[in-house]
């Protein structure tokens, strides 16, 4: 009889623990599944992405982004929500307004693969101003190199192709024969050359959608 009870007192004290290291563990198996899910997105939206490379699908830049929003399941904007985020013509300015509102954008953080990037004044007639939200000019990050290289592919003159930057250094397109950072304006004679290089104008990066 006295065996008994000890058995009954150890399935009691013993199944409860069972039950909440199972929920542990299940839980933790969700986020591990959500995440490779949202990898999969990306490598996907990538993919979709980079079949646009050297054509002129999108004619400009934040159609190509509008173009590969729709065929991925808008993993970056609403439509319809976007409509209501235009305070002037261009439309890659409207994106950054719906990332900013769902609180998707970073500023000092390296990105990741199919996350977007935004550029300030990129414009011909524009000076940058360092610090303003003036969004002209957006990419899609396909690569990021362990030298903290970000590749991307962009509209730039009626064109899709890559483009790279390297914040950690600035100032230079080169670095030990590789090209780190590409030129997203004509340089007058006037201008330092590093003030036409993409992380002249870099302004943020925008994440995906996490649910989609």
């Amino acid at each position: 009889m006295y065996h008994l009870n000890i058995s009954k007192i150890i399935i009691l004290f013993i199944f409860p623990l069972i039950f909440i290291f199972t929920g542990c563990s299940q839980k933790q198996s969700n986020i591990e599944t959500e995440s490779l899910s949202i990898e999969k997105k990306r490598k996907a939206i990538v993919a979709n992405a980079l079949k646009y490379l050297n054509t002129k699908e999108g004619k400009d830049c934040s159609g190509l982004v509008a173009l590969v929003n729709t065929e991925n399941g808008e993993p970056y904007y609403k439509t319809k929500k976007l409509n209501n985020h235009f305070s002037n013509d261009y439309r890659s300015k409207a994106i950054y307004n719906v990332m900013k509102s769902d609180e998707r954008i970073a500023k000092k953080q390296s990105p990741k693969i199919a996350d977007l990037v935004f550029f300030s004044d990129t414009l011909e007639k524009t000076k940058r101003k360092v610090g303003a939200e003036n969004i002209t000019h957006i990419g899609i990050v396909t690569q990021v190199d362990r030298d903290g290289t970000v590749h991307f592919i962009h509209n730039i003159r009626g064109k899709n192709v890559i483009g790279v930057l390297n914040e950690k250094y600035p100032k230079i397109a080169n670095k030990e024969n590789k090209n780190i950072n590409t030129y997203l304006k004509r340089c007058e004679p006037s201008r330092s050359k590093y003030e036409c290089l993409s992380p002249y104008f870099l302004s943020a990066y925008g994440e995906i959608e996490r649910r989609f």
